[in-house]
């Protein structure tokens, strides 16, 4: 059988959990279709490296519906809606009527929104997953983000960073993603990175899979959590919430970021009762420096991270997991939430249940954060054993994730 793609899954995908017997049926795309005619091996590489070319053009078609908001038009309508009216929606002017035609040919022939005769176009469930309505995080924010100029700009300079050693969004705009989110005149860069990070969070966590990360880990145990790299704390408040009406929560992270957290609409409307009592917002501009004494006060016993050590070299990573260590609780534990990478020659885990292919994704992270990139198994216990931790257990969470307990020997 072909292996997996992020462009189209063989009609069998394996799930995060795949390690459980668990699978989906798909509706097989184009390219598996291809793979089925194809009379022999050659032909079947030959779609492969179509398929692989053909993928830059489908993620700009999808950039340009997102930067004419073209989703949002969709949604709206109750009938389908012909072209030019879509180009006066979304300013195109008349010389760019059929040029958007084409583009929303073909991304209806993708499935990304429907044609009917006549040029016309109306929305569908992969459409409506792309509206981006004001404060409410959706995969449009995520996907935007993903393609946007200053990202599109260090794509383009990919091969040669690859020949420096250097990262490629550094290459394209002089500093990393980091230090680029940090610069008060790309504050709508960072306001969109937070909200799609925040959407992938929920996404992660709520929408399908196995297990949920409530019921994957005993919370009776937790006393105070802190999480490491938290954003805005959607994830902390879930871990507080599971913990009960007694544990404390520890958000550490930029102090921009930290100064943006809205405790009553991402705590208080959880449920995290008393949220503003049993919270401590810390800022630290660099997590490769020890931890501020507020962390060491609180007495932390469990610290989760969520792809967070994915944006740092496997040396930085090792000096953040020091860090932890040093603040840590006798007995308590670090949960990594995390993507995990296929090992070598897998090729029947190279998607996730949700389409998130982890080898590509740790190509955007290497992309975009100096060193980083999402990680196989094997090398996150060769990372976290040099700093003493061991591998207690690592199950699937939601549809893209593991959780992956860790002890300190």
């Amino acid at each position: 059988m072909a292996p997996t793609t992020p462009f189209g899954d063989s009609a069998t995908a394996q799930p995060a959990g795949a390690a459980n017997g668990a699978k989906r049926t798909t509706e097989i795309s184009g390219y598996e279709s291809a793979y089925a005619k194809s009379s022999s091996s050659g032909s079947v590489a030959i779609a492969r490296v179509y398929e692989a070319i053909q993928g830059h053009w489908y993620s700009a078609c999808l950039g340009v519906l997102l930067e004419l908001n073209i989703a949002d038009i969709l949604e709206k309508e109750t009938q389908p809606i012909s072209v030019e009216d879509l180009a006066k929606k979304s300013d195109v002017s008349a010389p760019g009527v059929e040029y958007l035609y084409k583009v929303l040919r073909a991304l209806a022939q993708w499935g990304i929104l429907d044609e009917e005769a006549g040029k016309k176009f109306s929305a569908n469930d992969s459409t409506r997953q792309l509206v981006r309505p004001p404060g409410q995080p959706t995969l449009g924010h995520f996907a935007h983000h993903q393609i946007n100029q200053p990202k599109w700009d260090a794509w383009k300079v990919l091969p040669e960073a690859v020949r420096l050693g250097k990262t490629p969004f550094a290459v394209a705009h002089g500093t990393d993603m980091y230090g680029y989110d940090n610069k008060p005149e790309n504050a709508a860069f960072h306001e969109e990175f937070m909200q799609s990070m925040t959407y992938f969070t929920k996404h992660s966590l709520d929408e399908g899979g196995q297990v949920t990360l409530k019921d994957v880990y005993d919370w009776s145990q937790v006393g105070t959590v802190m999480d490491v790299g938290g954003a805005r704390g959607e994830l902390l408040s879930r871990c507080m919430l599971y913990a009960g009406e007694k544990a404390r929560g520890v958000l550490l992270d930029r102090p921009f970021v930290v100064a943006s957290v809205d405790v009553d609409a991402t705590f208080e409307a959880k449920g995290v009762k008393s949220a503003r009592e049993r919270l401590s917002l810390v800022g630290t501009e660099d997590v490769r420096t020890p931890f501020p004494d507020a962390v060491k006060a609180a007495h932390v016993d469990t610290i989760i991270m969520k792809h967070f050590l994915s944006g740092f070299t496997d040396d930085d990573a090792r000096i953040v997991l020091k860090h932890c260590g040093e603040v840590l609780e006798p007995n308590g534990k670090v949960l990594l939430l995390q993507t995990l990478v296929p090992e070598a020659g897998d090729r029947t885990n190279n998607v996730c249940e949700d389409g998130v292919a982890p080898g590509l994704f740790a190509i955007e992270i290497l992309a975009m954060c100096p060193g980083g990139s999402w990680r196989t198994r094997s090398e996150w216990e060769e990372i976290f054993g040099s700093q003493s931790f061991k591998l207690d257990s690592s199950k699937p969470v939601g549809p893209n994730m593991h959780l992956m307990v860790w002890s300190k020997q």
